[in-house]
């Protein structure tokens, strides 16, 4: 990486999914954490591997975590839960936050220097689990005191007989996992002090994986804040709570006994609900259904249209309703009957209702179930403050738009209340660090939902079909895409264009597409489908040669742009903040126009259906794009967010 490839590092966020990220686990490093930093990343700024590093603090008092905070790194992750647990629950908080498909945790004061992570990455390509010995021949220890050289050597000997483990070094502080090895072992970890390792080196011996010891370079370096003796007397006491552990069946074996164990609750609507958000809720629990670390997955999910049907890989349970104040009361009995180890809720402002009391109480169980004891996540799909109110359809006048801008900040604060806030934009992880102080806030994008490997050909027909689809009356408006259309018409060399507008009206604005329909009986080539199964959502797509979004603001990230994307079909797309800002960030392409200015939605439309090579290079771009943000590997950070909290 040259210094522009270190300046990109430090601005702007790695993928979901980094080649590597190196966990330091952290207790009043204020003196050594910002040199033990500089030395990965001017090291790892000399390699291809895209990376991120995650400082995990275990309770220091001397002001570390703001230190690192301060530093502006962008893919610097500070975890700081305030409490001191010990080092095995800080190392396991930041692995199970980790997002790199290699994941390293080192000890803040780089006793084993990171140099010695290049051979270890090199032995990973055969191994789940590599770790750094200092007792493996070529190996090397320097500076290291007599004492220190018998604990060593007695813990050693101790995890041999104790554990039957045939390693060397368990205890060296520099280990290296593959993603799905290193989340099997550390959900099932359960000690919070200094023997984990040798616990994970236990679990690591009974899941059948294969471990490899590498020899290192190991400085004792002066300033630890390890007491080695107390270490010692705890480690003999750790070893026997293992034994027993294991005969009592508190750890996964081989097989089907390796999942985890998690149980979590996801609160969303599903189809067929005409509630927001149903059918991201549909693909959101559909990936979550197929982790392995998950092992009782139920949706509390809105009854008001009826529900679908629970399967083998999860549990449909009706536990509140559209506009209901009943909500609250419901879905508190519901968690208590389920006892979930977490709550995940995929919310928008108007997830619960479109009247203000129903959707303020639904979005006020987050923190609510958090005052009982409940570990929550909350992923927020739109935010007040990034919405135009008057473009969106929820004007009404100046007074109308403070008083909802202030109900909507207000509900903003407490849904911070929730443990974790996961939102779908970079600007809204901003707005809520910066304007609303808050440090629990990530960025986890929408993903796409299904993507096949290639973008599938156009099956319409010798035609052309222009695609609409979502919820329709507020924000989304079809009124101009009509004239637009009918524009095309008047042109001429279009009369082999359909124009389909797929879906329901939005809960805020019934009878709008029925009135629409109604209007426009006199214009050829126009259908509108009304509700889409979920089964034919994919033929509908490849059935379409542009994807058109009618949009006059955005209110968060967009499902249709990723399905468009997901079959590689050619964007129109308006020049509107959020919806651009998605775009370019997540790496799409579109066809841009006017809001407001049929004339310019025509004209964008002829652009991409009279010509085919731009048409095939706008699909492949959003192809391209929609491939490297599944939703299945979305949902690990979900997943990762919720082990460490159930932890």
């Amino acid at each position: 990486m040259s210094y522009d490839g270190y300046l990109r590092w430090r601005q702007h966020p790695a993928s979901l999914t980094p080649d590597l990220s190196v966990v330091i686990p952290v207790y009043d490093e204020a003196e050594r954490i910002v040199p033990t930093i500089a030395s990965i990343v001017g090291h790892l700024a000399g390699s291809d591997l895209e990376f991120e590093i995650v400082v995990s603090d275990d309770g220091s008092t001397d002001g570390t975590p703001d230190l690192v905070r301060g530093l502006g790194l962008r893919n610097v992750v500070v975890l700081d839960p305030g409490v001191n647990r010990g080092k095995g629950a800080a190392v396991r908080a930041g692995v199970l936050a980790a997002g790199g498909r290699l994941i390293l945790f080192t000890d803040a004061d780089l006793s084993t220097p990171i140099e010695e992570l290049d051979t270890m990455i090199e032995a990973a390509r055969e191994a789940d689990v590599v770790i750094g010995s200092r007792a493996a021949k070529g190996a090397e220890e320097a500076e290291k005191g007599p004492v220190r050289r018998l604990l060593s050597w007695g813990a050693r000997l101790l995890a041999r007989t104790g554990l039957g483990l045939d390693v060397t070094d368990t205890q060296c502080g520099f280990k290296l996992f593959r993603r799905d090895a290193a989340r099997a072992l550390f959900a099932a970890q359960r000690i919070d002090g200094f023997s984990f390792d040798a616990e994970l080196l236990f679990l690591a011996a009974r899941l059948g994986l294969r471990v490899e010891e590498v020899p290192v370079h190991w400085v004792d370096a002066p300033g630890s804040t390890v007491p080695a003796v107390r270490a010692a007397i705890a480690f003999v006491g750790d070893v026997i709570r293992i034994r027993l552990g294991a005969l009592a069946g508190r750890y996964p074996g081989p097989g089907p006994e390796r999942e985890p164990g998690l149980r979590l609750a996801v609160v969303t609507a599903l189809p067929p609900s005409t509630a927001t958000l149903n059918e991201y809720g549909y693909h959101l629990v559909h990936q979550l259904a197929r982790k392995p670390e998950i092992s009782e997955l139920v949706v509390l999910a809105d009854d008001g249209n009826g529900l679908p049907e629970s399967s083998p890989m999860c549990r449909v349970e009706a536990a509140w309703r559209f506009d209901s104040l009943s909500t609250p009361w419901r879905l508190w009995r519901s968690v208590r009957r389920v006892r979930p180890d977490v709550v995940l809720f995929n919310a928008h402002f108007t997830s619960f209702g479109t009247s203000k009391p129903a959707a303020a109480l639904g979005l006020a169980m987050p923190a609510i179930l958090r005052l009982t004891g409940t570990r929550t996540i909350v992923l927020l799909h739109n935010l007040v403050d990034c919405v135009d109110l008057d473009a969106a359809g929820y004007g009404g006048g100046r007074v109308r738009r403070r008083a909802l801008t202030a109900i909507g900040r207000g509900l903003t604060r407490v849904i911070l209340r929730a443990d974790w806030v996961a939102t779908t934009m970079p600007t809204y992880v901003e707005t809520l660090r910066h304007r609303y102080g808050a440090e629990n806030v990530s960025l986890v994008p929408h993903g796409t939902f299904e993507t096949p490997t290639a973008p599938p050909p156009e099956t319409g027909g010798p035609g052309h079909r222009i695609l609409t689809f979502g919820k329709f009356g507020t924000y989304k408006r079809v009124e101009e895409l009509l004239v637009a259309y009918r524009l095309l018409q008047d042109r001429g060399g279009h009369d082999d264009v359909e124009l389909v507008i797929a879906g329901t009206d939005s809960p805020n604005a019934p009878g709008y597409l029925a009135a629409l329909e109604a209007g426009c009986a006199d214009l050829p080539g126009v259908r509108f489908t009304g509700y889409v199964a979920e089964d034919d959502v994919a033929d509908l797509f490849r059935e379409s040669s542009v994807v058109v979004f009618p949009y006059t603001a955005t209110t968060g990230s967009s499902g249709p742009l990723h399905q468009a994307g997901a079959y590689g079909r050619a964007v129109v797309a308006p020049r509107v903040g959020d919806l651009l800002e998605l775009i370019e960030e997540e790496g799409f392409a579109a066809e841009p126009f006017v809001p407001g200015d049929a004339k310019s939605l025509a004209d964008a439309l002829a652009a991409v259906l009279d010509d085919e090579r731009h048409r095939k290079e706008l699909g492949r771009r959003n192809h391209a794009a929609a491939v490297s943000l599944p939703l299945s590997e979305v949902c690990d950070q979900h997943v990762g967010r919720a082990l460490a909290l159930a932890a």
